[in-house]
């Protein structure tokens, strides 16, 4: 519900140097909560960006902000993040970052091995934009 009482219509969201490659937004607002689709180390040609799980996390992690910045919402609105990684081998790498990009925020997180289609690192996440 808006402030006023009346529904809050479902929004989808889809930054301009972002292409989501598919029939699905990059994100949906509904209500006070934004939900991202999976983001991933491509750029806006849908070529991956980087080919080591450092620099596949912070493109991914990057792509996330601007997705979040779009809906009106940054890292510090996010309540529950999913990860995907090719190996699980690489989840210490990728958590450093993680945690340096985070700082003092800590979602609820779910991190689980998948098999991704050309990248290391797959990354959704629910923002909450309501009072705070």
């Amino acid at each position: 519900m808006n402030d006023n009482g009346t529904p809050r219509a479902l929004h989808g969201v889809n930054p301009t140097d972002l292409n989501p490659g598919g029939h699905y937004s990059s994100a949906m607002i509904a209500g006070d909560f934004v939900f991202l689709s999976g983001q991933t180390p491509r750029d806006a040609d849908r070529k991956v960006i980087g080919d080591s799980i450092e620099e596949q996390t912070r493109a991914t992690l990057a792509n996330v902000e601007r997705v979040l910045a779009a809906a009106g919402a940054g890292l510090e609105d996010v309540v529950k993040v999913t990860v995907y990684l090719t190996d699980l081998t690489l989840f210490s790498r990728f958590n450093a970052l993680y945690a340096s990009w985070f700082a003092q925020h800590k979602p609820a997180r779910t991190t689980v091995e998948a098999g991704l289609q050309g990248v290391l690192v797959e990354i959704d996440v629910v923002a909450y934009i309501g009072k705070r």
